[in-house]
């Protein structure tokens, strides 16, 4: 009889209760050396499986009764433990090695499992044949489970066999309810059944039987690649053996944390702590930034020195890892010294970037928000694309911050933090240009120790950047911003809500607005003050004001004062735009940057100009005045529209002090020399101040002067401009429409005929059917020619071609006889309907009769006028003042008045 050669093993995993899977003491780290062996002369019950059928239908069968507690007999005492064993045969056929196993280092003192199965009544006893009868082994087993049955042991007590077989849930169906219902729960009691890699597992939960996968939060290992001929990530094998030495068929605690693609996220803690973490000690793990946020802050930190800590000893897949500059303490590699410094903000640019004055140096800066990504665009016409067309994808928006979903929240987050306060602004990086983008400084930036950005992520209104793993141009505080947009994400805030938030305003910018802002005058005089918001500053007193209530964005020209001139340049030519510019518009704009942009204001609307601007008052937050302010730092004059205003004594007073302090504009102001220049002036203009007009009003007028011209009012428009016929050019101006009416009348209309703009053309008026001169102002869709009668003065919109004819050049060259003057001396109401009532008032007075008119002062390129009966004598302008009409304006000179 030979030697029964006695061989020595470390048992890997429990298949079942009667089938191991063992590899040798001296192994490698492969798996190649492992082998399953089941146990002679016993039989264990069947453990529940799934299998797919060759339909691919998944199937599953339910455990025999004791299946489990035999195989958790043998999973708790022979796991990681030394055995010594014996082959007693092998079935080829199967592909089985029949053994008979002791737990220790010699069967001498080793336990015998199988006889302590048996004992347990845990498993059957296979069928005696005739080897069995002489094989003092197996009669050694008849008799233990001779005595089990009388002990009443496993499968046979008298409990019900129901309570001896696992109720196995293989599925979740909704895995978020899931996390929701036990992420508040103490860790769960679990065994690791299968190892995918390293970092993914499958687990059976106790005691609920649910078996689920888990991925491990924070940490990436290395992966398997499952595709033909494709390579495996370096390490991906070992960090696999790393976790099945310790983790395989161990009972561990697992803390769900959340779902990833229908898998659970959690941790695992072995009782020597959490594998994960060990992972990254050893170098064969990374964090993963997206996971992290699963994990607590102390946590976080952990894992993250883990991770440096095998970067730095060049651990696994950190062997060829080079150490780089850090963003803290030194030079990053980009050349951004990570310094950090206080700064003012003075505005914000849409939703991750601001403009900041350094207060170390003064110098104003544009600085980004470290890996922040505000709301854009793209990412909703995605999700629309497939309803849009292609022109509608493509067409540019005109207005971002109010057509980009949560792009206004985002900004107005950051304005009513930030702006006009003094932030801490901490330099992370500089990220490159790319892609059109220009470089750009990226920064934390912190405000009563409240990290800005991941306020702004925290409540959905931006998402945090994905870095590619290995880049360190990031936030210095990346893992809280992650955070922030976990828990924005878990909330469905902002972005990851389902609506879109919209911001619909109504834009009373721009020409084509403008029809749309005068209709609306009179409902915003009303409302007297009106809380609005700057967006824009275009000059030093003319602002750009989205109104809160009605959401109306307007444009604001201040009231009573005078501004100096300043053009942003919009075109290559820069030397053309210089020339429009007055000396301190530049100052002036960059003081109501600084004092008025993106700050709260009350608008009080007193008037509308001809282009749509509105003209009024402004208040800042604080209740101060906006003119006030600019004339209190020389930086405006007082117009003389401010008499009659209850603060023109205050806005006076700051004018004189300004100029006494030789403030701005009044910088090279030498008063002596300005009174007697004014003297000259008043002894040598050929024009009066208004205070010689009213004398003359009193006085005796030689109207044969030859100032005077004799003429009729043709036309007043509604912004009380006047066009005068002069008498000497009435009889070739009625020649002039004879002939037109002769000519016309017998000429046939040609189709072919079109019109274009700034051309000088003969329309039929619609009131009279009378051929007049008239010149195209503008040509809009659907044939709505605007067209302006040169010898007449008022316009009309024409939309039939028939009305319009080619003119001769004989009549194009003829003098216009219609001629633009405006009221001197006088301050006309901001109102419409008070306007009107001084048109229909001079209309009334006129009656087509016979006027004298008197330019008095020319501006901008227009003559002042004062206007006269002919026959009477009487001043039209101090009876239209004393119906209350009209004001005269008592303090005007030539060089002061500017009318809107």
């Amino acid at each position: 009889m030979s030697l029964i050669t006695l061989r020595h093993a470390v048992v890997k995993s429990t298949i079942s209760g009667d089938t191991l899977v063992i590899k040798p003491i001296t192994y490698a780290l492969s798996n190649e050396n492992e082998q399953r062996i089941s146990l002679n002369y016993i039989k264990a019950p069947k453990l529940a499986h799934f299998s797919r059928d060759s339909t691919g239908k998944t199937q599953f069968t339910v455990d025999k009764p004791y299946a489990f507690e035999a195989r958790e007999y043998l999973r708790q005492k022979l796991i990681g433990q030394n055995i010594c064993y014996t082959v007693d045969t092998r079935i080829s056929e199967r592909n089985r090695t029949i053994c008979t196993i002791y737990l220790g280092k010699d069967s001498e003192t080793g336990e015998n499992i199988i006889e302590s199965l048996v004992s347990e009544g845990l498993v059957y006893l296979q069928k005696q044949i005739d080897s069995f009868v002489i094989n003092t082994s197996y009669q050694r087993l008849v008799l233990l489970d001779k005595q089990a049955k009388a002990n009443k042991r496993g499968r046979y007590s008298k409990t019900s066999v129901a309570n001896h077989i696992r109720n196995v849930q293989w599925t979740i169906d909704n895995p978020q309810l899931f996390v929701n219902h036990y992420q508040s729960l103490p860790p769960l009691d679990a065994i690791v059944e299968f190892i995918r890699d390293g970092n993914t597992v499958r687990c059976l939960l106790l005691p609920s039987c649910y078996f689920v996968t888990i991925q491990l939060a924070g940490i990436r290992c290395p992966m398997f690649k499952h595709e033909d001929n494709s390579t495996h990530e370096p390490y991906a094998e070992e960090a696999k053996q790393y976790v099945e030495e310790r983790l395989l068929q161990r009972q561990v605690k697992v803390i769900i944390s959340g779902v990833n693609k229908q898998t659970l996220v959690g941790t695992l803690l072995h009782p020597n702590g959490d594998i994960a973490l060990y992972l990254l000690k050893e170098g064969l793990a990374r964090c993963a930034d997206w996971s992290l946020t699963f994990l607590k802050s102390d946590s976080r930190e952990q894992y993250r020195t883990a991770e440096n800590f095998a970067k730095d000893n060049h651990l696994k897949i950190w062997h060829n890892y080079s150490v780089q500059r850090s963003h803290t303490n030194e030079t990053i590699s980009n050349g951004l010294s990570a310094e950090v410094y206080q700064g003012h903000v003075l505005e914000v640019v849409n939703g991750d970037a601001l403009i900041v004055r350094d207060l170390s140096d003064n110098q104003v800066k544009k600085i980004y928000l470290s890996s922040v990504r505000a709301p854009r665009a793209v990412d909703f016409q995605l999700k629309l694309s497939q309803n849009l067309s292609n022109s509608k994808r493509q067409q540019k928006l005109k207005r971002p911050l109010y057509e980009i979903p949560y792009l206004f929240e985002a900004r107005e987050i950051l304005r009513k933090q930030l702006i006009g306060q003094t932030v801490q602004i901490i330099n992370d990086y500089i990220q490159p240009a790319s892609n059109g983008y220009s470089e750009r400084t990226c920064c934390t930036v912190y405000i009563d120790n409240v990290n800005i950005a991941e306020t702004l992520i925290s409540k959905g209104l931006a998402k945090a950047i994905r870095h590619q793993q290995d880049d360190k141009r990031r936030s210095s505080h990346y893992d809280a911003l992650l955070i922030a947009e976990h828990r924005a994400e878990q909330k469905a805030l902002g972005l990851f809500s389902s609506g879109s938030s919209l911001r619909s305003v109504i834009d009373l910018v721009g020409d084509e607005n403008k029809s749309r802002a005068k209709s609306l005058l009179n409902n915003l005089q009303r409302n007297n003050w009106m809380e609005g918001v700057v967006e824009f500053i275009v000059s030093g007193s003319r602002f750009r004001i989205h109104l809160l209530k009605n959401d109306f964005v307007i444009s604001l020209l201040l009231s009573s004062i005078n501004c100096p001139r300043f053009e942003r340049c919009s075109t290559v030519d820069h030397n053309s735009q210089k020339k429009d510019n007055e000396p301190f518009g530049a100052e002036a704009l960059a003081f109501s940057e600084e004092n008025f942009l993106q700050r709260n204001v009350y608008v009080d609307i007193q008037g509308i100009d001809r282009g749509g601007n509105f003209i009024g008052r402004l208040l800042t937050e604080e209740k101060r005045s906006v003119t006030l302010m600019l004339v209190q730092v020389g930086l405006a004059k007082v117009h003389s529209s401010v008499y009659g205003r209850a603060d023109h004594k205050e806005l006076l007073e700051a004018e004189e002090k300004s100029r006494k302090e030789r403030l701005g504009i009044w910088i090279d102001y030498e008063e002596s020399l300005a009174e007697n220049s004014d003297d000259d002036n008043d002894n040598q203009s050929e024009y009066t101040t208004a205070d010689e007009s009213i004398s003359e009003m009193n006085n005796t007028i030689d109207f044969n002067d030859s100032h005077f011209r004799r003429g009729a009012i043709s036309h007043i428009t509604s912004d009380l401009r006047l066009y005068f016929q002069y008498s000497e050019q009435i009889q070739a101006l009625e020649q002039l429409q004879s002939d037109l009416q002769e000519l016309f009348i017998s000429t046939e209309s040609n189709e072919e005929y079109i019109p274009e703009e700034n051309e000088l053309l003969a329309a039929r008026f619609s009131i009279d059917n009378q051929w007049y001169r008239a010149c195209v102002e503008k040509i809009e869709e659907n044939n709505h020619i605007s067209v302006y009668f040169v010898d007449y003065g008022n316009r009309e919109i024409i939309t039939d071609l028939n009305r319009l004819m080619l003119l001769p050049s004989d009549y194009a060259q003829l003098p216009v006889k219609a001629h633009k003057y405006e009221l001197a001396y006088v301050r006309l109401p901001f109102g419409v309907d008070q306007r009107e009532k001084i048109r229909n008032a001079l209309f009334d007075a006129t009656k087509n009769n016979e006027c004298l008119i008197k330019v008095e002062y020319h501006e901008d390129n227009t003559d002042y006028i004062s206007v006269y009966h002919a026959n009477t004598k009487e001043n039209l302008i101090r009876t239209l003042a004393e119906q209350s009409l009209l004001v005269v304006d008592q303090g005007h000179k030539s060089d002061q008045l500017q009318y809107f």
